[in-house]
């Protein structure tokens, strides 16, 4: 746990640095002379787990919304709620198949408009957070009993977004994200028993990339 701690500690004070670039390049000059307030937004795509959570599980889908508020005609602050429905992979370990595993992102962070408003119909944003995630299992057998997984976890996430302008209130965007929770050795150490290729002492991080298709709307 003092490990786990630390690394946690660490991984904060990496992205210090990178939120406050974000805020630095926020008040650049843009031009705009105009900028909605408010930006509500859902997405839906497919949900890709990577490096030791990919041993576990398939890809799958995931939906999510979004609120921004904008604070200069570069910057705003952000809300987000996501959830990553991710397929039990097979495994050559006692069971055939291990479980679906639901991942729920809650977090909040910043947003950064990489091309002026109003300058063109296409639309560049970058975005930076930190917050939770929720894994839940289905049922499974490990330990002589079955069980299920639920923990929740310190994650940080960052982004990138490219939209196009429909109308002067609506756009549609791809957005492609990576999750990165901090989870705990002790806890993840169960599934080693349903699937050989998870290490024996468990895994500290979990890492996913959504990849969603989604609208946005404004407010003036």
């Amino acid at each position: 746990m003092r490990r786990l701690r630390g690394l946690r500690r660490r991984s904060v004070n990496r992205w210090i640095p990178v939120l406050a670039a974000l805020i630095a390049l926020a008040w650049l000059p843009s031009g705009a002379t105009a900028q909605s307030k408010w930006a509500f937004e859902a997405q839906g795509g497919v949900g890709i787990p990577v490096s030791d959570l990919a041993d576990l599980t398939d890809p799958g889908v995931t939906f999510g919304v979004g609120v921004a508020y904008w604070l200069s005609s570069r910057l705003a602050i952000r809300v987000d709620g996501d959830v990553e429905i991710l397929n039990g992979k097979d495994s050559s370990g006692p069971g055939s198949e291990g479980p679906d595993i639901n991942l729920f992102h809650y977090n909040g962070g910043l947003q950064l408009a990489l091309t002026p408003p109003d300058a063109s119909a296409w639309s560049i944003r970058l975005n930076a957070g930190a917050g939770a995630t929720t894994f839940d299992s289905d049922e499974f057998s490990a330990s002589g009993s079955t069980v299920d997984f639920s923990e929740t976890y310190f994650t940080v996430n960052g982004g990138l977004a490219i939209g196009y302008d429909v109308s002067q209130n609506v756009s549609i965007f791809l957005d492609g994200q990576w999750y990165l929770a901090f989870t705990d050795e002790e806890d993840t150490a169960i599934f080693a028993e349903i699937n050989p290729e998870i290490d024996a002492m468990g895994f500290d991080t979990a890492s996913s990339v959504p990849l969603t298709l989604g609208i946005r709307i404004t407010t003036n």
